[in-house]
């Protein structure tokens, strides 16, 4: 990148999405703009203030420390009451209005200090801007999977993406396959979108001993041996589906190997609750809820595979992690998962019971074949990287900023 361009870019950006627990499109944002260099200017807003550069900075940091190596994470029932909360927030009639009005007003107050800066909307909606601005979109799950969101976020995504759209500058995603999505969706010309990949934490390339393995182990109370699925409690990510297929596995596989379920609440899980809850009985299933980011790394290595069975994704993020981790992964063989695995996972057929079980099958009981292909998931996912995603990101910015 041009060092004389990188110096004079100011960057303002919506981080309302950094907020504990970090979803998916919070952690994009937090790694990204943990990764900008310092000669870059960034701001940043949310529903309830403005960050100077030096705030915002303090702000990011405040995100994944952990009180202890190994501290104490959210229970089950934690986890449930703030999803639930945030739920109750958004069905209140004219609370997206609202939030846009909030933050049309934040926008104003911010380029009213500096006119020359880039506008990031991270979360698919632009606010209204009079600066060069990009928007990024994650995924069109809601036009090919309406039924997949609660009905308030459908309504939002439907009257405001179009315009969002129309109105930036440039478009960024997190796959070919979400590219090739708005673009045929939106009929939007190639050039105006660009694929910024997310990256994945050395942290889940780096090697750990067996010590460390076992003291994650027995601070969520799991088997030496364990499948691993990861992923917010909703329909999207098909875990009746997967937790039906794991029940069919033989009785000595799911003996050998519980399911271990990570992952906040979502929405519309209640069928999928009474399935776990036989597994649970049977103690062929553990259920741990939303697990700490500092933990994550430890848990996907020390699991005996990794299975992510998702009906939709613009990118996948947990596939990728696994991959670094060295874990063997079954995966969805749908939307952008198969570009993510880059040849190194099982791929299975979502909608398929028989074929996730089939696939599950394969990787439990042939793991000692799989060294070779986890040793290459392990090197082809080190093109994940935060810090070309930064790179890329603020390529995209000085381009609009200064053409």
């Amino acid at each position: 990148m041009n060092f004389k361009h990188q110096q004079s870019l100011s960057l303002l950006v919506d981080v309302s999405s950094l907020r504990a627990p970090l979803t998916g499109v919070g952690r994009y944002v937090l790694e990204i703009l943990t990764q900008i260099p310092e000669q870059v200017e960034v701001r940043g807003f949310n529903d309830y203030r403005r960050y100077e550069p030096s705030a915002l900075k303090a702000f990011l940091s405040s995100f994944d420390k952990p009180k202890s190596k190994l501290a104490s994470y959210q229970s089950p029932a934690q986890s449930r009451i703030r999803p639930l909360a945030k739920q109750f927030i958004k069905r209140v009639p004219g609370s997206r209005q609202l939030r846009t009005q909030l933050q049309n007003r934040r926008i104003r107050d911010c380029l009213a200090q500096n006119k020359e800066g880039v506008y990031w909307q991270p979360n698919f909606i632009l606010g209204k801007s009079k600066t060069p601005s990009m928007v990024t979109v994650y995924d069109l799950s809601h036009v090919r999977f309406p039924d997949f969101h609660p009905l308030e976020r459908l309504r939002w995504l439907q009257r405001g993406l179009a315009q969002s759209l129309d109105d930036s500058d440039h478009i960024m995603t997190v796959s070919e396959f979400s590219k090739a999505e708005i673009i045929d969706v939106y009929g939007i010309p190639a050039e105006k979108v660009s694929v910024v990949y997310p990256g994945v934490s050395n942290a889940f390339h780096h090697t750990y001993n067996l010590d460390e393995l076992a003291e994650v182990k027995k601070k969520y109370s799991l088997p030496a041996q364990y499948v691993l699925s990861l992923g917010t409690f909703e329909p999207r990510k098909n875990l009746k589906n997967l937790v039906r297929a794991y029940a069919m596995l033989s009785s000595s596989l799911r003996k050998r190997y519980p399911l271990v379920l990570a992952g906040g609440q979502g929405w519309k899980h209640s069928e999928t609750d009474s399935l776990i809850g036989q597994l649970q009985n049977r103690g062929e299933l553990i259920r741990l809820g939303y697990v700490d980011q500092w933990d994550l790394p430890l848990l996907y290595q020390g699991a005996s595979a990794f299975a992510y069975v998702s009906f939709y994704e613009g990118f996948g993020m947990p596939v990728a992690e696994a991959m670094a981790s060295g874990t063997p992964v079954i995966t969805s063989a749908n939307s952008s998962m198969e570009e993510v695995a880059l040849g190194c996972a099982q791929l299975v057929e979502a909608r398929d019971v028989d074929s996730i079980t089939q696939g599950l099958s394969y990787v439990l009981e042939n793991a000692h074949a799989l060294h070779t292909r986890c040793d290459r998931a392990r090197e082809r996912s080190s093109k994940y990287n935060w810090s070309l995603s930064a790179e890329k990101l603020l390529e995209t910015a000085c381009k609009i900023s200064f053409k």
